[in-house]
């Protein structure tokens, strides 16, 4: 064996050894992040709503499970495919009804509300979590938007009689 493969070798076992160790390190940091992390993260969102909403958490997802009893798991823009072949899914609001939002950069995660009031073939009452941190909103007005009222663009209620930025939907679980 030459000196030049023998030092190759060395080398290679060298930066072997190197790399698990750099990678143990991380590994280590990002899970005592994480551990230190949780209480802060579930102090947050482990706020109670009042009344007949009570919810562990403040999330969407949890908030939409408990009033529409429809059993799906994942973020708020998993929904609308999860649904696929075990609840129905439309363009068209119902009381009951889920208006699942699409994934944008705004909203990584994608939205849920509740439909509790149909208005119109334009409008909707909604009844949400965490559109406002922290918050469950109610009876918030939801206008379609969409070119050929498919329900695939809305834009909700700001207050005062105003309505804000146009977000993407899927449709109505």
């Amino acid at each position: 064996m030459t000196q030049r493969t023998l030092l190759w070798i060395v080398s290679l076992i060298f930066m072997t050894f190197s790399l698990s160790a750099i990678r143990q390190a991380v590994a280590h940091n990002v899970a005592g992040r994480a551990a230190r992390a949780k209480p802060a993260i579930n102090h947050r969102y482990r706020r109670i709503a009042a009344g007949f909403d009570r919810v562990s958490y403040l999330w969407c997802v949890p908030y939409a499970r408990k009033l529409s009893h429809i059993a799906l798991h994942g973020d708020a823009f998993l929904w609308w495919a999860e649904a696929d072949g075990r609840y129905v899914r439309g363009h068209r609001p119902q009381v009951g009804a889920l208006l699942a939002f699409r994934s944008i950069p705004r909203m990584p995660l994608g939205h849920l509300a509740v439909v509790v009031k149909v208005i119109d073939s334009r409008e909707v009452l909604v009844n949400e979590a965490n559109w406002v941190p922290d918050t469950v909103t109610r009876n918030v007005p939801v206008i379609d938007v969409s070119p050929d009222n498919t329900w695939t663009e809305v834009r909700q209620s700001t207050g005062d009689d105003r309505f804000g930025l146009t977000y993407p939907t899927y449709g109505f679980i």
